[in-house]
């Protein structure tokens, strides 16, 4: 009797060698699902933030105050149509601007890609924008401040 104890697996061990496998298959395929899930959302993603950067560069390229003031569309193929706004502020230097950029875009149900908006900010040197109306004074002010400074700096180094 003992000979035939030690020929062959128990039904029970079988039973549980099958199942262990069986749960080591599902682990595995869903792990395989959930790879290929991550990388496709990466990819979105990252193709995502291609097509902003690209019409950031384009609404960048602007160099006219009225227009960037402005606003408008911007159509694009993979987000829908991107509409934008700014918000033009005067640094302390003068001719750069600090400029907040808005994006809101539809999203593209074919591709996949979900309305939303992001925002970017930005330091832009524009000699241009000194003169509009909205920032002269305050550029004419800065240039004053900055000869004076120099003055001051010019008077130093003469006493010594």
């Amino acid at each position: 009797m003992s000979d035939l104890k030690q020929r062959g697996f128990m039904l029970i061990e079988v039973l549980i060698a099958l199942a262990i496998f069986g749960l080591s298959a599902v682990y595995l395929v869903d792990g395989d699902f959930i790879a290929s899930r991550t990388i496709r959302v990466m990819k979105d993603t990252r193709e995502l933030e291609q097509d902003l950067l690209w019409a950031r560069s384009e609404i960048f390229r602007e160099t006219e105050y009225e227009k960037m003031e402005e606003g408008g569309d911007l159509p694009t193929i993979s987000m829908g149509e991107i509409r934008w706004e700014t918000e033009i502020e005067m640094t302390e230097i003068i001719d750069l601007f600090k400029v907040r950029l808005l994006l809101e875009y539809d999203g593209n149900d074919e591709l996949g890609v979900e309305p939303g908006e992001r925002t970017y900010t930005m330091l832009m040197f524009r000699p241009k924008w000194g003169g509009h109306g909205d920032f002269s004074t305050d550029r004419n002010r800065l240039v004053e401040d900055k000869r004076d400074k120099i003055r001051e700096i010019q008077d130093e180094r003469n006493r010594n």
